[in-house]
């Protein structure tokens, strides 16, 4: 096809053949970034569209506890998470990860006795090292904001804030809380809140400190019932770069569109940490307030497969402990993108992410 033939899309975005690529991918956060690295390794042709706001990635806590956190299949296998953060490392050079010792407060005596073991993503430095490692990786890397999508001609053309446009048969949302306003059939299950935390510029000598107990993860299970805003704090300090992340307070509301986040969240965190077993005077520390929308699952089962009626659109989102499960299911949808593996599928159907019903 000669230059200037490709197909012209609506609005006058040109086409060229190097536009249409094996898969293609929005959302540059773990989700997006840790699969499209899985996919050039297996040889795919792979772009990627990340957005230019705050994500959830960037201010997680990045924690891995070295234990299993359920009975399910998906949560034993996340335990060992540490060893693919060990190999990704391996191949890619420091992305952040370390061991860790999580020491616990609140709950029964004993679980404030020991530290326990565990690991943790420093997320400034996976969020800073992330789009230099992926174009290295031979990633097409695109930062805009994605304005559309739909389906023309058996491919997915995306429209971006820069003007662009991108088409391929297999186009992965991995945008977190963004996905349902690209695509409001996103299943129901698949729902989002705020969550915020503050930014310390010293990291304090306390170490990491998390509850014992989250309440999060009820709230999660719960919230198709709202009918009303809920507000719970998980009071946790988690080292970061030169400083720490002290939070976590999350917002959910009622229904499946994210709302504004309601005013004076900083302070009630403040409130909270005052009260909470983390140590005297945090409640005060100078530090600098975030708030991203996150992607949650209510029935604790993330998304990796394919959305219904739509050919060749795949979700990869809905993570509880994402820093434990997306290197594990990053590979295995990547083998189903790449060569349509059966194996690869039937793992993901095991493990309860391959499809959700609407």
């Amino acid at each position: 096809m000669a230059e200037g033939q490709g197909p012209v899309p609506p609005g006058d975005h040109l086409l060229h053949p190097a536009d249409l690529i094996g898969v293609l991918i929005v959302g540059g956060g773990l989700a997006g970034g840790l699969l499209a690295l899985a996919l050039r390794e297996r040889g795919v042709d792979v772009s990627l569209i990340a957005g230019q706001q705050s994500s959830a990635t960037e201010w997680s806590y990045g924690v891995i506890p070295g234990w299993p956190l359920g009975t399910s299949e998906l949560a034993i296998r996340s335990a060992k998470a540490p060893g693919l953060w060990r190999d990704l490392q391996r191949r890619y050079g420091d992305l952040g990860w370390s061991s860790a010792r999580i020491h616990l407060h609140g709950g029964k005596p004993w679980a404030r006795l020991l530290p326990l073991p565990g690991s943790q993503v420093d997320t400034g430095r996976f969020h800073s090292r992330l789009p230099e490692l992926l174009q290295q990786a031979g990633v097409r890397y695109v930062s805009a904001e994605v304005l559309s999508l739909e389906r023309q001609q058996g491919e997915w053309l995306v429209r971006c804030s820069d003007d662009s446009a991108h088409c391929s048969p297999q186009l992965v949302l991995a945008a977190g809380a963004g996905s349902r306003i690209l695509w409001p059939a996103w299943p129901e299950a698949l729902r989002s809140s705020w969550a915020g935390v503050l930014e310390l510029p010293e990291a304090p000598v306390h170490g990491l400190r998390l509850p014992a107990q989250f309440q999060r993860p009820a709230l999660e299970r719960s919230s198709a019932e709202l009918q009303a805003p809920r507000t719970v704090v998980d009071a946790g300090l988690v080292p970061r770069g030169a400083g720490a992340l002290l939070g976590q307070i999350s917002s959910f509301a009622p229904g499946l569109s994210l709302q504004a986040p309601p005013p004076a969240l900083e302070q009630e965190l403040r409130q909270a940490i005052a009260a909470s077993g983390l140590p005297k005077g945090l409640a005060e520390a100078p530090g600098r307030w975030h708030q991203v929308p996150v992607a949650f699952s209510r029935t604790g089962s993330p998304l990796a497969g394919p959305l219904a009626d739509a050919p060749g659109l795949f979700g990869f989102s809905g993570f509880s402990g994402g820093f434990a499960q997306v290197p594990l299911l990053a590979p295995l949808l990547a083998e189903v993108l790449a060569a349509g593996s059966a194996t690869a599928q039937g793992q993901l159907e095991r493990l309860q992410v391959w499809q959700h019903s609407r």
